[in-house]
Formats: structure tokens, sequence, C-alpha cells
């Protein structure tokens, strides 16, 4: 790692740990179960002390990107997480191949529904917008792991009418059977989002694969 990039890393972390709240990161590891800790930076803080650092790192090449990126994850604070995926995403003009293997391997690191949604949504879905998401995940389907099968699930989100109707098909009439609150959740929000593009289509795929409980309820929400 440049350094530029150890410079940059270091405000930053400096300005994290100065603004460190004790009594607001309780209520926030409570949220997210006690699974990571936290500096008790609310988003609005966060986003504040981060700017100037993202708009920095978007001057320096991939590999102190992807540097920087790994040295976030592997702190503590959940803080350093949430800015490890959006130095990622500011840093998109520079994706690879090698940026497609750390977003893959994220998913499985530190994993909880806010980390995971982020990374398929924001990275992998953008990632994958020109094609070969569905022939990658493909293994995901019938992994063990539920935030591989989250994430096949959910990537597409932001898709709209480009959606891989053959794909989320595959692969909720996979995982429709798997008894796991947030897989039964990702099926329902997944068509739940389609339902904006074409309500007949969701209520008919819902019919057809017999969907009930958590899936059914969330992908008719708003039917």
């Amino acid at each position: 790692m440049t350094s530029a990039a150890t410079n940059l890393l270091t405000s930053l972390t400096e300005a994290f740990e100065f603004s460190r709240n004790a009594a607001a990161a309780i209520p926030m590891a409570k949220y997210m179960k006690n699974n990571f800790p936290f500096l008790g930076l609310p988003q609005p803080v966060r986003k504040a002390l981060s700017k100037e650092f993202l708009q920095d790192a978007k001057k320096l090449d991939a590999e102190d990107v992807l540097a920087m990126a790994n040295k976030l994850w592997k702190k503590k604070e959940r803080e350093y997480q949430y800015v490890a995926i959006e130095l990622l995403i500011a840093g998109r003009k520079k994706w690879d191949e090698q940026f497609l293997t750390r977003f893959l391997e994220m998913i499985t690191e530190k994993s909880w529904w806010d980390s995971v949604d982020f990374i398929a949504v924001r990275l992998l879905g953008p990632y994958f917008a020109a094609g070969g998401g569905p022939a990658t995940l493909q293994s995901w389907l019938e992994s063990d792991n539920i935030w591989q099968n989250r994430t096949a699930l959910i990537f597409q989100l932001s898709y709209k009418e480009k959606t891989d109707l053959r794909f989320l098909q595959k692969a909720i009439k996979q995982l429709k059977y798997k008894d796991e609150f947030f897989v039964q959740k990702a099926i329902g929000w997944s068509l739940r989002q389609y339902h904006r593009i074409d309500p007949d289509w969701v209520a008919a795929l819902v019919e057809k694969e017999g969907l009930k409980g958590l899936a059914k309820r969330e992908a008719l929400k708003h039917a």
C-alpha cells in the first residue's frame, strides 16, 4: 500500500477513534444482535467523517483501494466495514476481476444482513449488470451458506425491467423449502421489488411455486 493510501487510512481511523461514543455504541450493537462491536457513530456522523477520505481515495489506483478496503474490513468495529463497502463503491471505475473476487469473499466474511445486502445490491448487482451474474452465483443456490443463498436472490433488486426472470425463478424454486428467515425474507423481497414492474407475473409465480408464510407475505405486500 502506498504512503498516500496509508496516510488516508490513518487520518480516517484517527477521526473515527476521536469521535467514538461508547454510550451510542451499545444500542447499535444490540440492534445487530451483538454480532459486532461499534464505535457508536450514527450514519450522518460516519458519512461526514469519511466524506473527504472517500473523495481522496478516488485518486488512488486499484491496488490501493483494495488494500485499504481489506484493512478496513479486518477492523473490529462495524463502522469500518461500512466504509470499506462505500470505498469500493467509490472506486467503481477501477473494478475488474480482482474486485469481483473480493466482493464474493466479503459475503461470507463478518456476515450479517447489513453488510450482505449492501454488497449484494450495491457491489455485485452493478458489477453483474452487464451479464454473468447467474452463471457466477449458480453454485450459491445449492450452498449451505445462507448469505450466499440470500445474495443469489437479491443481487438483482435494482435491475427492474432487466431482471433475469429465469434465474430469479430458478433461485426461488431451489430455495423456497429452506426454513431460514433470511432466505425466506429474500425470496419475498426479490418478488416484492419486481412486483413494481409486473404484479401479474409475481402473483402467478407465488401461486405456481406454492409460496407460503413470510415469503408470500413479503412478495404480495403491495398487492
